[in-house]
Protein backbone atom coordinates (compact mmCIF):
# COMPACT_ATOMS: atom_id res chain seq x y z
CA UNK A 1 0.00 0.00 0.00
CA UNK A 2 1.84 3.14 -1.13
CA UNK A 3 0.85 7.00 -0.15
CA UNK A 4 -0.21 9.54 -2.60
CA UNK A 5 0.71 7.90 -5.71
CA UNK A 6 0.93 9.63 -8.29
CA UNK A 7 -1.15 8.40 -11.54
CA UNK A 8 -0.58 10.07 -14.72
CA UNK A 9 -3.90 9.97 -17.20
CA UNK A 10 -2.88 12.23 -20.22
CA UNK A 11 -2.30 15.47 -19.31
CA UNK A 12 -3.50 14.84 -15.90
CA UNK A 13 -2.00 14.08 -13.07
CA UNK A 14 -3.92 12.53 -9.72
CA UNK A 15 -2.28 11.76 -6.69
CA UNK A 16 -4.14 9.04 -4.69
CA UNK A 17 -4.63 8.96 -0.92
CA UNK A 18 -3.95 5.94 -0.62
CA UNK A 19 -3.03 3.10 -3.36
CA UNK A 20 -2.69 -0.64 -3.83
CA UNK A 21 -0.96 -1.46 -7.31
CA UNK A 22 -0.84 -5.12 -7.45
CA UNK A 23 -4.78 -4.94 -7.04
CA UNK A 24 -5.27 -1.19 -8.43
CA UNK A 25 -7.80 -0.01 -5.59
CA UNK A 26 -6.82 3.51 -4.56
CA UNK A 27 -8.73 4.29 -1.19
CA UNK A 28 -9.59 8.01 -0.86
CA UNK A 29 -10.24 9.27 2.41
CA UNK A 30 -12.38 12.76 2.87
CA UNK A 31 -13.71 14.67 4.74
CA UNK A 32 -16.73 17.27 4.77
CA UNK A 33 -14.78 20.47 4.20
CA UNK A 34 -13.01 19.60 1.12
CA UNK A 35 -15.81 17.09 -0.43
CA UNK A 36 -19.12 18.04 1.00
CA UNK A 37 -20.45 20.47 -2.13
CA UNK A 38 -22.08 19.41 -5.39
CA UNK A 39 -19.06 20.36 -7.09
CA UNK A 40 -16.83 18.55 -5.13
CA UNK A 41 -18.88 15.62 -5.22
CA UNK A 42 -19.00 15.89 -9.24
CA UNK A 43 -15.24 16.44 -9.61
CA UNK A 44 -14.65 13.21 -7.59
CA UNK A 45 -17.21 11.25 -9.44
CA UNK A 46 -15.24 12.50 -12.32
CA UNK A 47 -11.97 11.88 -11.38
CA UNK A 48 -13.23 8.07 -9.98
CA UNK A 49 -14.35 7.41 -13.66
CA UNK A 50 -11.59 8.99 -15.68
CA UNK A 51 -9.28 6.62 -13.19
CA UNK A 52 -11.41 3.51 -13.90
CA UNK A 53 -10.61 4.13 -17.63
CA UNK A 54 -7.06 2.90 -16.35
CA UNK A 55 -8.26 -0.12 -14.44
CA UNK A 56 -8.72 1.52 -10.95
CA UNK A 57 -11.30 0.93 -8.41
CA UNK A 58 -11.52 3.66 -5.87
CA UNK A 59 -12.82 2.96 -2.72
CA UNK A 60 -14.09 6.26 -0.35
CA UNK A 61 -14.40 6.28 3.28
CA UNK A 62 -15.43 9.20 4.64
CA UNK A 63 -13.23 10.78 7.94
CA UNK A 64 -16.62 10.25 9.87
CA UNK A 65 -16.47 7.02 9.09
CA UNK A 66 -12.95 6.24 9.70
CA UNK A 67 -13.74 7.32 13.25
CA UNK A 68 -16.63 5.49 13.84
CA UNK A 69 -15.91 2.17 12.17
CA UNK A 70 -12.06 1.96 11.29
CA UNK A 71 -12.12 -1.71 11.72
CA UNK A 72 -14.96 -1.74 9.49
CA UNK A 73 -13.67 -0.16 6.87
CA UNK A 74 -10.18 -1.60 7.04
CA UNK A 75 -12.11 -5.09 6.40
CA UNK A 76 -14.24 -3.64 3.78
CA UNK A 77 -10.86 -2.47 1.84
CA UNK A 78 -9.31 -5.70 2.76
CA UNK A 79 -12.02 -7.46 1.20
CA UNK A 80 -11.92 -5.63 -1.49
CA UNK A 81 -8.46 -5.82 -2.55
CA UNK A 82 -8.80 -9.73 -2.00
CA UNK A 83 -11.66 -9.94 -4.88
CA UNK A 84 -10.03 -8.04 -7.17
CA UNK A 85 -6.58 -10.43 -6.94
CA UNK A 86 -8.45 -13.27 -7.48
CA UNK A 87 -10.10 -11.32 -10.68
CA UNK A 88 -6.44 -10.41 -11.68
CA UNK A 89 -5.24 -13.69 -10.99
CA UNK A 90 -2.81 -12.82 -8.87
CA UNK A 91 -2.49 -14.37 -5.89
CA UNK A 92 -2.54 -13.54 -2.52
Amino acid sequence: MRRQLTVHIGRRTVYLDLADEATMVAIELYGAAYHDDTLARERDRRRDALLATLGWLTLRFSSRRLRREPDAARREALQTMAVRRAQLGRGS
